[in-house]
């Protein structure tokens, strides 16, 4: 906390000399020898904690003086000094001026002093009690804004996942905060036997984060619609952030498109890590490469060909799980997480999600983790 101040007021000359010398070496002193003066060196000096003022002053009395100061300095200890006693004066003083002490001239130097430490202490305490307040309203407040960006978050992600007829699809989703950056969603054609995929991370975290993937989110609901490829659903998606939003953010995401009779399909990517397929205990990355969403205009995104046997396990995976870290600083990278994913050939498409998942908070010993984690997991059974 800043050095506190004592500001003296006083109309006669030795009162003020005899008060400068009662806090000489303890505390720097402003001296007014009229209220108007005071109110001055109110306005020009930070740190006034304590004012002294002398009742009788030819310019205005001390208690008037104390109640114009009640607005610049809401906090400050206030003293009045007389050389009468007046019951009515010192109630109002009392009542109208936040007066902390009424001292009688001549006042004990020693006494004036211990009051006045006494005084800073609670100023002090008061200072703390307002910032603790602010803080507190500011806590409640952001508090209030996460709740309402998790409620959008939760309307914008799927509820629960689809029963694919002969597929499993399920997905562990994990924010590093209370609202994260990752969003997923799914959409599958009854009619058509298709089912679309897309698995995202909008840069940043948090607040900001989720807003804009919400509105992300929207976007991409409307091009299921259409019935695009991957391809076409990243190109379509990133021209229309960057007519709108001129790369504030950017979002990384992969898109897959499958035909679930078939087992036939196809992946395009914009930034997110390449997406694994498990198939006869072997582990391998579909490499699909791209920008990321909102970055650059007229991007486009090439795609790979997938195809699911019976038996085979599709990962897809923000780049959450590789970059989680141990309390050694080593990093949960692509190949311990292959090596996860190959262990669980025979596990249902929710277990291995859980199971994966898992691993990542043992490696990392339950530690905090530093960005949003998602894995979904699509496992052909027939």
């Amino acid at each position: 906390m800043a050095e506190v101040k004592i500001l003296v007021v006083d109309d006669e000359i030795a009162n003020l000399q005899k008060l400068q010398r009662t806090f000489v070496n303890r505390y720097p002193v402003l001296l007014a020898g009229s209220g108007k003066e005071a109110l001055e060196l109110i306005r020009a000096h930070e740190g006034i904690a304590v004012i002294i003022a002398d009742q009788r002053m030819p310019d205005m009395t001390g208690i008037e003086l104390l109640r114009q100061t009640l607005l610049l300095l809401p906090d400050a200890i206030r003293i009045i000094l007389t050389g009468y006693t007046d019951v009515d004066v010192l109630m109002e003083a009392i009542n109208s001026c936040k007066v902390f002490r009424y001292i009688v001239k001549p006042w004990d130097p020693l006494d004036l002093l211990m009051t006045v430490e006494r005084g800073i202490e609670s100023y002090r305490l008061s200072l703390e009690n307002a910032q603790f307040r602010r803080e507190l309203i500011r806590r409640e407040r952001l508090q209030h804004e996460l709740e309402i960006a998790r409620e959008i978050q939760r309307y914008i992600l799927p509820p629960c996942c689809p029963d694919l007829p002969g597929y499993e699809i399920a997905v562990e989703y994990h924010p590093a905060r209370e609202v994260g950056g990752d969003l997923y969603d799914f959409d599958w054609n009854r009619e058509t036997g298709s089912l679309q995929i897309v698995i995202g991370d909008v840069s940043g975290k948090s607040i900001p984060a989720a807003l804009y993937g919400a509105v992300f989110s929207g976007q991409l609901r409307s091009l299921f619609t259409e019935s695009l490829a991957p391809g076409e659903i990243l190109g379509r998606a990133n021209a229309s952030l960057m007519a709108r939003y001129q790369a504030s953010n950017y979002i990384a995401v992969a898109s897959v498109r499958i035909d679930l009779q078939r087992g036939a399909g196809a992946v395009a990517n914009s930034g997110m890590p390449f997406p694994y397929l498990l198939r006869d205990g072997r582990v391998s990355r579909l490499e699909v490469a791209g920008i990321p969403l909102g970055l650059l205009e007229d991007a486009t995104y090439d795609e790979v060909l997938l195809r699911m046997e019976p038996g085979d396990l599709l990962i897809l995976a923000s780049d959450g799980v590789t970059d989680a870290g141990d309390p050694e600083g080593r990093m949960y990278d692509e190949a311990r997480f292959a090596e996860c994913i190959q262990r669980l050939a025979s596990k249902d498409a929710a277990s291995v999600t859980k199971s994966l998942y898992q691993a990542i908070c043992e490696f990392t010993h339950d530690g905090d983790v530093r960005d949003d984690i998602t894995i979904l997991a699509l496992k052909r059974n027939a």
